[in-house]
C-alpha cells in the first residue's frame, strides 16, 4: 500500500485501455494539492506524462530533468488530467526537479485558464 502521495509526486498507474477491462502502467504526476489529497475519499488528480516526445503537441511542454524524476527515457507533460483512485497507482519513481515544477505550474495554468 502506497502511503500519501504529495504533489509533483511522478508515480506509476494502471491506465484503463478505453475499449476494454485491460490496464497498462504509465507514469504520470500528482497535481492535486495537499488539501484535496488529504480530504477526496482516497483520489488523486494526475496529469500524463509520455515518453513519446516526437509526437508531443505545441503546447505540451518537456520534462528537463527526466532521470531525476526516475523516468527512464526523455518525457514530456500530457495535456491528459485525470483523478485516478488510490488503488491505481502502482508505485512512486521519485519527484519533480524545481526547474520542471515550475514548467508544469505554467503548463497547467495555460490550460485550465478560462
Amino acid at each position: 500500500m502506497i502511503d500519501s502521495l504529495d504533489k509533483y509526486t511522478v508515480v506509476v498507474v494502471k491506465f484503463p485501455f478505453a475499449s476494454s477491462l485491460k490496464y497498462k502502467a504509465r507514469p504520470a504526476v500528482i497535481i492535486s494539492n495537499e488539501y484535496y489529497n488529504q480530504h477526496s475519499r482516497g483520489t488523486y488528480l494526475i496529469l500524463a506524462i509520455s515518453s513519446q516526445v516526437d509526437s508531443k503537441l505545441e503546447m505540451e511542454q518537456n520534462i528537463t530533468f527526466w532521470k531525476e524524476a526516475n523516468l527512464l527515457k526523455p518525457s514530456i507533460f500530457k495535456s491528459s488530467v485525470a483523478t485516478i483512485e488510490r488503488e491505481f497507482i502502482i508505485h512512486r519513481l521519485g519527484s519533480l526537479a524545481q526547474q520542471d515544477i515550475e514548467r508544469l505550474d505554467k503548463f497547467l495554468s495555460d490550460i485550465c485558464l478560462l
